[in-house]
């Protein structure tokens, strides 16, 4: 059913194709399927091209521009500034049967993507294309356009906040960070503590052992559940219901590899040196887990605070000695267990340890309560954009009114 004063047509009468050719001086853009066009600078991974201005596309500030071969995906993004694209790319010139931002909103709702799967060429899904031809024939039922921006207005308002929440998360992880370098390795000194701090080695500061459980299920053998390597890479602090993963292992497995109070998992391998030995601390005893083979045990023999140890395998100075350490090339990185015990760091007596250890479980609570606050108002948006988009729920275009 049409919502009332809507209009059934096809993107073809809602866009013209842009075919003009670079020009020297522009920036180039490319589409991420999370962020939609940004420009190549601000990309982390991003592939070298050789070719001349004049072999992009152009794309100005109010065009919307689409990867052929992942537009099934939502790739796709709203031009904020006068830029080049690569030829892999479709540049939409909107008309004036549809608002820029509108159609920038309307390109992310999932029945939408559907369409752009349902209409693009290939016999898999790498080789997927979406011509404009086959686009300008996708269906599409619009608003008036008073409506149109008055939805992409709702919707922006979510997204400034979103950035916002996501602004003061950078802020305060910076913070933490910060207070991590300088508290870790003794360069600053809590009030009232004065002991000697020790450089030891992992292998004579506790156990590291690795042989975990695999993921499997056999018949006879304990039903146990799975500490695996998402689970450390994910967390700081891992608690048991946290971890759901049924596997099955022997008994003899089931004792050697439990899960204490205490106990340091690290991520012994990765596809790049800076993202091998990330670490988790075990929040609690757990009875009736296990950790995954995917994933190293360190057990602390000496004293060491589980609340401050975390902490303590995230400073730049251990992040170096793993990439250091870690052997491997391409795309896989791997740290021995000999290479581990080798790993050093500084320790303080308890006390300090315990002190410093609350100062940063401040600070990591109050990111994550930030973050479940971002998650939360994503969900929201999300929420809002299905809605919103196919005229489930309406809103009036009087200035006056503030709320949908």
């Amino acid at each position: 059913m049409i919502p009332e004063g809507w209009t059934n047509t096809r993107f073809g009468n809602a866009f013209a194709k842009r075919i003009e050719r670079g020009k020297l001086g522009l920036p180039t853009m490319s589409v991420t399927i999370n962020d939609g066009l940004v420009f190549r600078e601000s990309i982390d991974r991003k592939m070298d091209t050789t070719l001349i201005a004049e072999e992009h596309l152009l794309v100005q500030k109010g065009d919307i521009a689409y990867n052929m071969m992942r537009m099934w995906q939502g790739a796709s993004g709203l031009a904020t500034a006068d830029a080049l694209v690569s030829p892999a790319y479709i540049v939409l010139r909107p008309t004036t049967e549809i608002d820029p931002l509108f159609a920038a909103y309307l390109f992310k709702h999932p029945r939408t993507i559907y369409l752009f799967w349902a209409y693009s060429h290939g016999m898999t899904e790498d080789r997927l294309r979406l011509y404009f031809d086959d686009f300008s024939l996708i269906p599409v039922c619009l608003p008036p356009l008073p409506e149109q921006r008055r939805i992409a207005e709702i919707l922006s308002t979510w997204d400034r906040a979103i950035e916002t929440v996501e602004a003061l998360i950078a802020n305060a992880s910076a913070q933490k960070k910060a207070l991590m370098q300088s508290l870790l390795t003794g360069k600053r000194r809590l009030t009232g503590f004065a002991g000697e701090w020790k450089r030891t080695p992992l292998g004579e500061l506790g156990h590291i052992s690795s042989a975990g459980v695999d993921k499997k299920l056999v018949e006879g053998e304990t039903a146990i559940r799975l500490l695996n390597f998402l689970d450390v890479y994910n967390r700081e602090f891992i608690f048991d219901s946290d971890l759901r993963q049924v596997v099955t292992a022997p008994a003899t497995k089931v004792r050697q590899c439990d899960v204490r109070k205490g106990d340091v998992f690290f991520t012994p391998s990765s596809e790049t040196r800076n993202d091998i030995a990330l670490a988790a601390v075990a929040a609690e005893n757990m009875p009736g887990v296990v950790y995954s083979y995917h994933v190293v045990r360190f057990r602390p023999a000496k004293t060491l605070d589980f609340g401050f140890s975390v902490y303590l395998f995230q400073t730049d100075a251990f992040r170096f000695q793993a990439a250091r350490l870690g052997d491997g090339g391409g795309q896989r990185y791997v740290i021995s267990q000999p290479n581990f015990r080798k790993m050093e760091v500084d320790v303080p007596p308890m006390a300090e340890q315990k002190a410093i250890g609350a100062i940063l479980k401040n600070q990591s609570d109050s990111i994550w309560q930030l973050q479940s606050q971002l998650s939360a108002l994503r969900q929201e948006k999300s929420a809002l954009m299905q809605q919103l988009l196919i005229g489930k729920r309406r809103v009036t275009v009087d200035l006056e009114e503030k709320t949908c």
